[in-house]
């Protein structure tokens, strides 16, 4: 006697993968295909008052976190990298939130019931240089990953002197079907 199956690679037309552990507010992005970026925190800090000194806010979303699935069935690897535009006030586009910096932590990982090794996680200080955020080297990262945070790990320091407004910025996620 013997076993057999044959697995082949996800189609790329196979729909979206949903989050494992979704947020409120969603970060579900709909992607479809066979590497995808399944879900991403918002990056929400609320109210505050301005107190004349630098200030350090953390995330009010709980079980912040990023998925990314690969169904390519080969190990090739990827890459999540993340970066960032200013801070512009929402009424005043020439009013902007000086020197504010926008800190990920590393996060832990949650795979369910996954045999490919884990992709490499990384802290990173977003800005508008793309930096490495996630990398499953060659061999590692099938399946789906999620990198869970620490809410009060998710960090925004804006320095003292900055204007009363409120502030917006547009990250940007990119994966890339390699490693880095």
């Amino acid at each position: 006697s013997h076993g057999y199956i044959n697995l082949t690679p996800g189609d790329s037309d196979t729909g979206k993968t949903d989050p494992t552990d979704p947020t409120d507010p969603s970060g579900e992005t709909g992607n479809e295909g066979n590497l995808t970026i399944d879900h991403v925190v918002p990056l929400l800090f609320s109210s505050h008052k301005l107190e004349g000194k630098e200030q350090i806010y953390t995330s009010v979303v709980d079980r912040p976190n990023v998925q990314v699935t690969d169904k390519r069935g080969e190990e090739a690897g990827w890459n999540v990298q993340v970066s960032q535009t200013v801070f512009v006030d929402q009424t005043d586009a020439t009013k902007t939130l000086k020197g504010a910096k926008l800190a990920l932590p590393v996060g832990t990982l949650k795979d369910v019931g996954n045999v490919s090794l884990a992709p490499e996680l990384y802290a990173v200080e977003v800005n508008d240089a793309p930096a490495t955020f996630m990398n499953a080297k060659t061999g590692s990262g099938a399946g789906t990953w999620t990198n869970f945070f620490d809410k009060d790990e998710i960090k925004l320091t804006v320095p003292a002197g900055n204007k009363k407004g409120e502030y917006m910025s547009t990250v940007t996620w990119t994966l890339m079907d390699a490693p880095k």
